[in-house]
């Protein structure tokens, strides 16, 4: 009777062989997937742009204004249904509120103002803001209006433009949404930071990237690394 041991298995040269393939493979299509994960949540950042800039242009072809940051910090989500003319602030009182937060509150914007990039605070959230040239935005940039300063593109000469922030983008976010927005650039935009750089709130279209306008700003965020976005929506 022939009792010899007939189990196979792998053997230790070939398990180390499966997961130094294992491991090149990872190496490989790993930061691939990241990537198009980020590209995924950019695309839907820039898609509730789109919706939010459909919700604005409704609410101005119904009221023919769009009310400033500074209005409704004052008295709160004004209720133009009411009285078109000299608004009101809805009752009850719903709290401190900016331009997105009444066109959800009209049902004309039907997701809140939250996009999957950026990172809210206790003091910074994702809004929808307007204000005229020279005033400070929700975050702390200025608009300027002109490209020196920062100028949405597609704004032109308008004196109130309503913008979409989203505070704290990741840098490579960032990179990715100004990829996005303000492209194509030429090709001395190689790095992560050249995108975000060529359109920085403040220092107007930089060198780098060849950008003639920009419909997407940045300002610094709240830690090293992070960015504040500031999106055209619409103007007036």
């Amino acid at each position: 009777m022939n009792n010899k041991n007939t189990q196979k298995g792998f053997t230790l040269i070939e398990m180390i062989g499966v997961l130094a393939i294992i491991g090149i493979l990872a190496a490989v299509v790993a930061p691939r997937v990241i990537e198009s994960i980020r590209d995924a949540k950019v695309t839907s950042a820039i898609a509730s742009v789109n919706a939010a800039k459909t919700a604005a242009i409704n609410y101005y072809q119904r009221y023919d204004n769009f009310p400033l940051d500074s209005e409704t910090a004052t008295t709160g989500v004004l209720n133009y249904k009411e009285d078109p003319t000299s608004p009101v602030a809805y009752t009850p009182d719903v709290g401190n509120v900016d331009f997105g937060d009444i066109l959800v509150y009209q049902s004309q914007l039907l997701e809140q103002e939250k996009t999957p990039i950026g990172r809210s605070t206790d003091s910074l959230v994702h809004a929808i803001g307007c204000a005229t040239v020279g005033e400070g935005l929700i975050g702390g940039a200025t608009y300027g209006g002109t490209s020196t300063t920062m100028r949405f593109k597609s704004a032109g000469t308008g004196t109130r433009i309503v913008y979409y922030v989203m505070p704290n983008l990741t840098t490579q976010e960032a990179a990715a949404l100004a990829t996005k927005v303000n492209g194509p650039f030429e090709s001395d935009a190689v790095a992560d930071t050249d995108f975000i750089n060529a359109s920085i709130a403040g220092s107007g279209i930089g060198a780098t990237g060849g950008l003639e306008g920009a419909n997407a700003w940045f300002a610094a965020g709240d830690s090293d690394g992070e960015y504040h976005a500031y999106l055209y929506v619409s103007h007036q």
